[in-house]
């Protein structure tokens, strides 16, 4: 079985993103992440992306290659690239939740190395990790 990665990454929005944007942008991404057996979650507040991917290695590297050269966004910054046990958003090629500012600005902020990488399990999550599952769970509301 091939070795799980996950990838975060940060990035500003080149002007503001209106809905028909976004939902151009999440269509084309869907669609490139299923054919690449990719999964994971984007979020977009105050023109920041913060997004999360999971999937084998040279299949995130693909993604994250077309994503530098998206028009949409620019000041790409990698927040944690590390390979994962499990996929956390198996059921998402894609998905999607505006967010708020404060939101994405502590995700964007937070540490996403895990404090017990040797442990298997949720507890070995890593803060910036439960803070996203925390509001992906709890509060993100699927608009698109």
């Amino acid at each position: 079985m091939t070795p799980l990665h996950a990838l975060v990454y940060q990035s500003q929005a080149t002007r503001p993103l209106d809905a028909s944007d976004l939902d151009i942008l999440l269509l084309d991404a869907r669609i490139n992440n299923e054919l690449a057996n990719v999964t994971g979650v984007l979020l977009y507040g105050d023109h920041r992306f913060v997004q999360y991917l999971e999937g084998a290695r040279p299949d995130l590297d693909q993604i994250y290659a077309r994503i530098t050269r998206a028009s949409q966004h620019h000041r790409l910054e990698v927040l944690e690239r590390d390979r994962i046990e499990t996929r956390r958003f198996q059921r998402w090629h894609m998905g999607f939740s505006d967010a708020p500012q404060t939101v994405v600005q502590q995700l964007s902020q937070a540490q996403w190395q895990r404090d017990a990488p040797w442990l298997e399990d949720h507890v070995a999550s890593s803060p910036g990790l439960l803070r996203l599952l925390t509001f992906w769970n709890e509060q993100a509301i699927l608009s698109r």
